[in-house]
């Protein structure tokens, strides 16, 4: 089998290198034998043996393992209590995970060998790593008892002690995504897969230890969390600490290449399956990530998911302790960390900490995280509060708590509010404070005294590039003159002309500790492209100040009598940018982009303007432009009531600093606003248009879609939701480069983030990435093509379209082009070639190929929309659109769907789909409804299209409904089965047979199927154990007799005792009551084929009892 050769084989032998123990069980066939994967039963999801092996090992006292035989089988108990607790399986996995890494803490009663009382009881031993258990077992069979299918074969689990710390799904290369297919998979085996019908297939309790799970097919691996779907499945592209880097990360070995030929070989080495193994899975690195660099974070109200680092985030620790242990001073201890916005740079901080404190040689460093803006300090302190050791009394706030809460020898987390110390400075000077607050320049501070000398401190500095300059900084040196100080940032000063380079500042060997630049962030899918759109030009601007070299560079294409026109008008170039006209018509222009592309994507946009009083003015010209739209849209002749219904939801926030008490009232109306709108985080929020009875809207808040600003948020703001930046205000260098950095965080169906520039900063992109490291003139290019300029996606949309040709093409469709393009006269033939291409699609593999090219080409149509390129493609968009809502109608693949596309692209292929008399967004005609058979019919005389048709039809219907009655859809699938291997062919009698099967699908439990002495609830629990027990064996009239009797005892106890509110969830106990009396009552019975079976049916039929609860309590 292709896919064990080439990529699970290897996986197991490369963690055979790295002292795994292996299990191989091969790839033929179900195993058989729980025995062989070190279980006594298959439904085991834990090693109990190599548990209770391994916790014995690593509890020793003096040598001697302290822990009896009683004390282990009740620790191994406690552990697996998870899985009967009734949790969901994010609360179960960090119910165990604060179990393993001692936040729980695990003891027993007594130490036998000492005497000791409540001894603490190791679960892991994280110092010596390799006395722990480490197994790895492929085809590992976990039966599912009353679910839809028999089980789950993952195909490697990773345990160690005993419990399955990962499942890898392993692909070959056969599908066009294989990835995908394969995050899909694990997904299904925990069950977070979305399913219409709420149908569990798949083990949680598999994943309730789950630390990660890694999808592969060789070329590539991915690693991802169980909160994470496949957009947060990532590379691991690289090994530290740098002594286990023994293979060349950057270039295939001859084996790899030899065998990855065929797949054509994948751009980056970096991420291949070797590289993840020896990055992630060497013994000594995973505990660590378990132990360090994992936590429970939330991310919305309500909303908590798990993170477990990423590989740069790993490596900047493991590179700062290195440093902090080999320098031999504070200065030389010291350096950056240079990891691109986005890239968590603060969860890098909390990892550093988690970590610090585990080490023996460090963990007595007083740690100091240092921000020196206000809205940072919010940010941050959620952030620090992970480290699990950060109080809100270890916030220095002003100077003068400097001394007492920092001068003493404590090895605690504090935060210094650089801020505060600068509103404490300047209460009485207007200047300064201008200065700090229009020009974000740090302003200059009284020289600090010395606060603590000790060379036992490590201040962290979150955006250092900002911190750096002026006295302020000094300050800090003088203050701490023996400290560590690490400073992270993402945008670095680089270049000749600044005093001096962040890197230097800070001290250390005058490298950088370790870099993630920009474009590796977006390669690795932790950050987005920005697709840039220029609605002005701009030569370089040196000076603000120099209005003149200004003016002559923004009006150069006016003539002179022009430029003397505006100089007399404007006077000045701010009064120009604030100008009401001005604004006016750039107000118009981006709600006609917002209302046209971001809008019904369902993101949102920041707006930025030169000054406080244009960012003001922008807030009251975008509601007029608004309103204005909402007329224009009335007044069509087929209004689209939808997008109106959302551009009256949306509400305007102006975040700007306040001036001063003579401000002109509209900035102060606007700033008002913004607090009672709660404007900032709001904005975060995603759009909610729910109602209520009443048809008001449940949470109006959400509808703030527009942040105006001018200084305040382009730093340190994180709002993935916003899509777009328009852009008015001349910024520079780091500043340009943090600020576009507010539209480049990732988030579900984003694809990139847009700025769109009104004032002309582009020729200032080259000046801001040259500042990333102007000596390579190759980075500086790929740099640039972060900043993507929209007309240059023309040739990619004809390139996927093209591709999209191609796939049919290649599959003998001579004509598809025709087809695409509405070019077929020949109505008969043009509905046959249809069919051939849905035909093709019975094969998965192609299907998957399909499904990934048109999401390409229209995530491509979606950007330029809008534009006169993208018109030619309208017809063919279509097109593709009804094959594959024709094509997930055949085959009843929920996957083929059109809820991944963006709504402009959905609406146009939705509206030309009704046309057709086919709605995409209802569910294909149900098996017994009346409308089937004319829906069928439209298939015209096309026999095996019919039978196709109805074939998955037939198939949907029993996947829905075999839960609630699996012995009569069973007989179902098996009586399918034999039509079609009867009939082979022969399609008209395939059709006939299959209308019959349809008929008696129709009826249920009537006729043929029902059972003298039994009524409809008792029914399917008397099939289930005659399925159950006696497979094909005939059952005598006095074993039916027996059984009857025993069903009918069976359902009115059951109906008795699970008519209780909330039975299934909030009563574990009487649930556990309620299944021994079931296992009792079939023991008692006199049918031997049943007795026997005591133990599995009496799960069985509980597990039938819950999915027919609602039946059953009529």
């Amino acid at each position: 089998m292709a896919e064990y050769k080439n990529v699970e084989k290897p996986f197991l032998d490369k963690l055979k290198a790295l002292n795994w123990r292996i299990i191989d069980q091969g790839s033929f066939g179900i195993p058989q034998d729980p025995a062989k994967s070190l279980r006594s039963s298959f439904k085991e999801v834990t090693l109990k043996q190599e548990f209770i092996k391994a916790v014995k090992r690593i509890n020793i006292v003096d040598g001697v393992a302290w822990l009896t035989d009683k004390q282990l089988e009740d620790l191994y108990n406690e552990i697996i209590a998870t899985e009967r607790a009734n949790l969901s399986l994010l609360e179960a996995n960090k119910q165990v995970f604060e179990k393993l890494i001692g936040v729980t803490k695990t003891t027993v009663a007594k130490n036998e060998v000492t005497g000791e009382e409540n001894p603490l009881v190791k679960l892991i031993d994280f110092k010596n790593w390799d006395n722990n258990e480490f197994v790895a077992i492929n085809q590992f069979r976990i039966v599912t008892p009353g679910g839809p299918r028999e089980g789950i074969i993952p195909d490697i689990v990773l345990f160690v002690n005993g419990l399955p710390f990962s499942v890898v799904e392993c692909k070959d290369v056969d599908v066009a995504d294989p990835i995908s297919s394969a995050v899909d998979q694990i997904m299904r085996y925990a069950n977070t897969r979305e399913d219409d019908f709420g149908i569990k297939e798949g083990e949680e309790r598999l994943f309730y230890y789950n630390l990660f799970s890694i999808a592969t097919h060789g070329e590539e691996a991915r690693v991802g969390s169980i909160s994470g779907d496949f957009e947060y499945y990532l590379n691991w592209k690289d090994i530290f600490p740098e002594v286990y880097k023994n293979v060349d990360v950057l270039n295939y070995a001859a084996e790899e290449t030899a065998r990855y030929q065929n797949n054509g070989l994948h751009n980056d080495p970096r991420v291949r399956q070797e590289i993840l193994i020896k990055g992630i899975l060497n013994k000594e690195i995973l505990l660590d990530i378990l132990h360090h660099f994992t936590l429970f974070m939330e991310i919305k109200e309500g909303t908590e998911i798990k993170v477990v680092c990423r590989y740069q985030q790993y490596r900047a620790v493991g590179k700062i302790l290195d440093r902090m242990r080999t320098q031999t001073s504070g200065k030389t201890r010291s350096g950056v960390v240079w990891h691109t916005q986005g890239s968590g740079k603060s969860l890098t901080m909390v990892f550093f900490v988690r970590k610090l404190r585990s080490q023996d040689d460090l963990k007595d460093y007083k740690v100091i995280m240092m921000v020196d803006r206000k809205d940072l300090e919010k940010q941050l302190s959620a952030t620090a509060r992970l480290t699990n050791e950060f109080k809100e009394a270890n916030i220095v706030g002003s100077r003068k708590e400097l001394v007492p809460k920092l001068s003493g020898n404590a090895s605690n987390l504090n935060m210094v509010m650089v801020h505060k110390f600068v509103q404490e400075e300047l209460k009485h000077s207007k200047a300064l404070m201008k200065a700090f607050v229009e020009e974000g320049k740090v302003p200059e501070f009284k020289p600090f005294d010395v606060v603590n000398t000790s060379d036992r401190i490590v201040i962290l500095i979150d955006e250092a590039h900002r911190t750096q300059g002026g006295d302020m900084g000094d300050n800090l040196f003088t203050a701490f003159p023996q400290a560590t100080k690490i400073a992270f940032t993402g945008t670095p000063l680089l270049t000749d002309r600044h005093k001096q380079k962040t890197h230097e500042r800070f001290g250390g060997t005058g490298e950088f500790i370790d870099t993630y630049k920009i474009r590796e962030a977006v390669d690795d899918r932790a950050t987005l492209d920005i697709i840039y759109i220029g609605k002005t030009t701009n030569d370089k601007i040196k000076d603000k100040e120099a209005f003149d070299a200004e003016f002559e560079d923004v009006f150069k294409k006016q003539n002179k009598e022009e430029k003397e026109y505006i100089q007399k008008n404007y006077g000045t170039m701010q009064a120009y940018l604030e100008n009401m006209d001005r604004l006016s018509k750039i107000a118009k222009n981006l709600v006609k982009h917002y209302v046209d592309d971001i809008l019904p994507n369902g993101f949102k946009a920041m707006v930025v303007g030169s000054s406080i009083v244009a960012a003001a003015r922008y807030q009251f010209l975008i509601d007029e432009a608004l309103k204005e739209r909402v007329v224009l849209e009335k007044g069509k002749e087929k209004p689209d009531v939808d997008l109106i219904k959302k551009i009256e939801f949306i509400k305007i926030g102006t975040v700007v600093t306040k001036q001063d008490n003579n401000e002109q009232a509209y900035i102060s109306a606007v700033r008002k606003n913004a607090r009672e709108i709660k404007a900032v985080d709001n904005f975060k929020k995603d759009f909610d248009y729910s109602t209520d009875e009443a048809g008001n809207y449940v949470k109006p808040e959400t509808g703030v879609a527009f942040l105006c600003v001018c200084d305040k948020l382009l730093t340190g703001f994180d709002a993935p939701i916003a899509q777009v930046m328009y852009l008015d205000k001349s910024i520079r260098e780091h500043d340009l480069l943090q600020a576009i950095a507010r539209v480049n965080r990732t988030k579900k169906d984003k694809t990139h983030g847009i700025l769109v520039d009104y004032y002309g900063v582009s020729n200032h992109l080259k000046d801001a990435l040259n500042i990333w490291g102007a000596e390579d003139e190759e980075d500086i290019k790929e740099l640039l093509e972060y900043f993507r300029d929209i007309n240059k996606e023309i040739p990619v949309l004809e390139a996927r379209y093209n591709r999209m040709l191609q796939l049919f093409t290649d599959k003998g469709i001579i004509e598809f082009k025709k087809f695409a393009e509405q070019r077929m006269p020949d109505k008969d033939a043009e509905f046959q070639l249809a069919e051939d291409c849905i035909e093709l699609a019975a094969s998965i593999p192609f299907r998957a190929q399909f499904d990934t090219y048109i999401k390409a080409f229209f995530d491509s149509l979606d950007l330029l929309f809008h534009s006169e390129a993208a018109r030619k493609y309208y017809i063919p968009a279509k097109r593709f659109g009804y094959l594959l809502v024709r094509i997930k109608n055949r085959y009843k693949d929920p996957s083929m769907d059109l809820k991944w596309a963006k709504p402009k692209v959905r609406k146009m292929i939705d509206d030309h789909l009704e046309t057709l008399g086919i709605d995409s967004r209802v569910a294909p005609i149900s098996l017994l409804s009346k409308n089937f058979a004319k829906e069928v019919d439209k298939l015209g005389k096309n026999s095996k299209s019919k039978a196709s048709e109805m074939e998955h039809a037939i198939r949907r219907h029993i996947k829905v409904n075999i839960n609630k009655d699996p012995a009569l859809y069973k007989r179902f699938m098996k009586r399918m089965e034999e039509i079609i291997e009867r009939y082979q062919g022969n399609w008209d009698a395939i059709v006939e047979e299959f209308e019959k099967v349809r008929e008696d699908l129709a009826k249920g439990r009537q006729g043929e199927n029902e059972e003298e002495g039994l009524n409809e609830q008792e029914l399917p629990f008397y099939d289930f154990i005659i399925f159950s027990a006696f497979k094909e064996e005939d059952v005598t009239e006095e074993e039916k007799e027996a059984l009857k009797d025993l069903t009918i005892d069976l359902v009115n106890f059951l109906q008795d005792a699970i008519n209780k509110p909330n039975f299934w969830r909030g009563r574990p106990a009487e649930i556990r009551k309620l299944q021994g009396e079931v296992e009792d009552l079939i023991s008692f019975t006199n049918v031997d084929n049943v007795s026997k079976l005591h133990a599995k049916l009496s799960i069985e039929i509980m597990n039938l009892a819950k999915r027919r609860h609602q039946e059953l309590t009529k």
